[in-house]
């Protein structure tokens, strides 16, 4: 509301409910893959485990990519599933939605990644990413983007939050895989 709003805010209400949507998608990988990977992990069989993050990777970028091409492609759908827009509304949501629809690209790995941790019994690297992508570096962003770069920055948040908690992922799940071959 202080920088864009009421037109923006609520183009922003559509864009939290889409993104309920793709975290349900990122949950789902998660949930399906954490009760394998725990159980092998607790039964010494690394291949296996390696087998399931192939799997739940691969879906996650699926996920990904669905949810990012289908924000770029087609914000306008997404404003008349939920509301009668005005004309002011239709001229800034396909933007809106646009930048903050690139965070649906990494959105699922970082999600997942919580899940994977949690299962390898990882628990603290599960609690940094859950809170760098909900408070600390959103929130961050959220604050500084707009005096830097003006108020439609502040539609960048998310996908600079995800990018930067994508290689602490990465490379978190790299190191944690790698123990994992060492140790059996």
């Amino acid at each position: 509301m202080k920088y864009l709003g009421t037109n923006a805010l609520s183009v922003y209400g559509i864009i939290v409910n889409i993104s309920t949507f793709a975290q349900c998608c990122a949950y789902s990988v998660g949930q399906a893959a954490q009760p394998i990977i725990s159980t092998n992990y607790g039964a010494g069989q690394s291949s296996r485990i390696r087998q399931v993050l192939k799997y739940a990777l691969m879906t996650a970028f699926c996920f990904g990519i669905f949810w990012t091409v289908l924000s770029l492609a087609t914000p306008e759908l997404y404003i008349r599933i939920f509301m009668t827009p005005t004309k002011e509304v239709m001229e800034i949501a396909p933007s809106i939605i646009r930048c903050y629809g690139l965070s649906f690209f990494l959105l699922p790995l970082n999600i997942f990644s919580t899940y994977y941790f949690q299962a390898l019994m990882k628990p603290a690297s599960a609690f940094v990413v859950s809170v760098s992508r909900g408070l600390v570096i959103s929130g961050f962003l959220i604050l500084v983007l707009p005096v830097l770069f003006g108020a439609d920055s502040l539609w960048f948040a998310m996908p600079v939050t995800e990018l930067i908690v994508a290689v602490y992922v990465t490379l978190t799940i790299t190191r944690f895989t790698r123990q994992l071959k060492q140790a059996t």
